[in-house]
C-alpha cells in the first residue's frame, strides 16, 4: 500500500526554550534523523516547519509551513500528500530515536486491517488523580498505556477525522472520535520525546551507547 509520512517539526519549543527539533545530537539535527527514518520506511515524506523556515535538510517531497496547533500542522502536511496515498504515518520530529522497526510495526498493523496503529508502553508508575495538592483517587493502570509516534492511519480516515478542524492530543484521538479502530503495537522505551534539555542529554547518551554496540 502506498505509504506517506508527515514529520511534524513546526513547534516553537516553548518548554525547551527554543525550537528543539533543530538542535543537533551527534552532528545531526533531531528533525533530520526523523526525516531520514521516515524516508527509509515510506514512499514519500512531507516535513511541516515553523512559518518562514526554509528546509535545508535531507530530501523530502514537500516542506510546508505549519499552523497554530499540532493538529493544524498535521492538516497542512495532509494537504501536501497526494490522494493516491493509502496510509499516512504521522511522526514528531522531537522523537529522533524512533527506528525502522517501529515504523514498520504501525504500517503493518494498518495493512492488516486496522484503521490506525500507535506504539504504546505499559504504565509502570502508580497514577493518582488530584485536586490541588489533595489526592482524590488512585487510577487503575492495568489497561493504561503511554503512546508514542510514529502513528499510522488509513489515509481517507485520517483526512476525514481532520476535516472539521478538530483538535486533539494526537491524531489517534481524532480517528478514535471519528469511530475508527485504533490498535496498539509494542512501543520502544528508547523512543524518547525531547521536551527539555535533560531529555536531549539522555538522547545523546543513548546514541552514544548505540554507536558502541
Amino acid at each position: 500500500m502506498q505509504t506517506w509520512a508527515i514529520v511534524v517539526a513546526a513547534g516553537s519549543g516553548a518548554r525547551f526554550g527554543g525550537a528543539k527539533q533543530f538542535r543537533e545530537v551527534d552532528a545531526e539535527r533531531l528533525v533530520d534523523r526523523a526525516v531520514q527514518t521516515a524516508t527509509r520506511c515510506c514512499d514519500g515524506v512531507v516535513v511541516v516547519l515553523p512559518d518562514g523556515t526554509a528546509w535545508d535538510g535531507p530530501p523530502v517531497v514537500a516542506a510546508v509551513p505549519g499552523g497554530a496547533t499540532r493538529a493544524a500542522s498535521v492538516r497542512a502536511g495532509l494537504a501536501a500528500i497526494p490522494e493516491t496515498a493509502e496510509i499516512v504515518v504521522v511522526h514528531d520530529a522531537a522523537r529522533p530515536l524512533a527506528g525502522d522497526r517501529l515504523f514498520g510495526a504501525v504500517i503493518d498493523a494498518v495493512e492488516a486491517g486496522a484503521d490506525g496503529a500507535v506504539p504504546g508502553l505499559a504504565v509502570s508508575d502508580t497514577i493518582k488523580r488530584v485536586e490541588g495538592d489533595r489526592v482524590i483517587s488512585t487510577v487503575p493502570r492495568d489497561d493504561l498505556v503511554t503512546v508514542q509516534t510514529p502513528q499510522a492511519f488509513r489515509a481517507p480516515l485520517l483526512r476525514a477525522a481532520h476535516a472539521g478542524g478538530a483538535e486533539g492530543t494526537d491524531d489517534a484521538a481524532l480517528v478514535e472520535a471519528a469511530g475508527g479502530r485504533v490498535v496498539v503495537v509494542p512501543g520502544d522505551p528508547s523512543n524518547l520525546k525531547v521536551t527539555s534539555p535533560e531529555d536531549l542529554a539522555l538522547v545523546t547518551a543513548l546514541l552514544s551507547l548505540r554507536s558502541r554496540s
